[in-house]
């Protein structure tokens, strides 16, 4: 996890050793539970290259304080629990289609003495549906579940209004975006674009920037 550390350090000016200290124990635990179902790749040793991969777009965007955040398709809780490890203050609400995943993530959370988090089991699409979810949420994240169309059609309701989905993407996405915006003819788009040394593996990654508006 030494990179891990770099970057904190060096790309997001982070030097508390506790936050440090939660990411060697989220690693830790979630090795444990990927030695029973697959939360990550069976083989892997550590899971910097996710974490790494969940918050390198905090070099250029930035998360208000108490902010109510949703993670769709967070899987062994990323980018949810990096974010919220990060920046305590968040409110936070994991979502994934497997039961088994969510059960993991629940008493990872637990075990990381997280507070003001929760996780549901079930589908973006019909969680998004539900009356008491829509509008809800100032941020919706997700982290390369699904085609950007799909994504924003899945989600779009549960935003605040001025709420911003923010999807992390990573290759050439040059089909997906001229679908969604297809699609989408009024709405906005914005796709950042990241360069770190080859050293972090954070490769040709992207965050797209979608913003809620009124009678979408």
């Amino acid at each position: 996890m030494e990179l891990l550390k770099i970057f904190l350090e060096k790309e997001l000016n982070i030097k508390d050793k506790s936050i440090f200290d939660r990411f060697f124990l989220y690693n830790k635990l979630l090795l444990e539970w990927n030695s029973k179902i697959n939360l990550i790749s069976r083989n892997s040793e550590s899971i910097e290259t996710q974490v790494l991969n969940s918050i390198f777009f905090l070099t250029k965007y930035n998360i208000s304080e108490n902010l109510r955040i949703i993670d769709i398709g967070t899987g062994g809780g990323f980018p949810g629990i990096p974010l919220k490890i990060l920046k305590n203050d968040l409110k936070v609400t994991l979502i994934d289609s497997i039961a088994k995943k969510t059960n993991a993530v629940k008493d990872i959370i637990k075990n990381l003495e997280l507070t003001d988090i929760e996780v549901m089991y079930g589908r973006a699409e019909t969680f998004s549906k539900e009356i008491t979810s829509k509008k809800t949420f100032d941020l919706v994240t997700a982290k390369s579940v699904a085609t950007l169309d799909k994504l924003f059609e899945w989600t779009k309701s549960l935003l605040k209004e001025n709420g911003e989905t923010v999807f992390i993407k990573g290759g050439d996405i040059t089909e997906e975006l001229n679908t969604f915006k297809k699609k989408n003819r009024n709405i906005s788009i914005e796709v950042i674009e990241y360069n770190f040394e080859s050293i972090y593996e954070i490769e040709d990654k992207k965050l797209v920037i979608i913003k809620s508006l009124r009678n979408v």
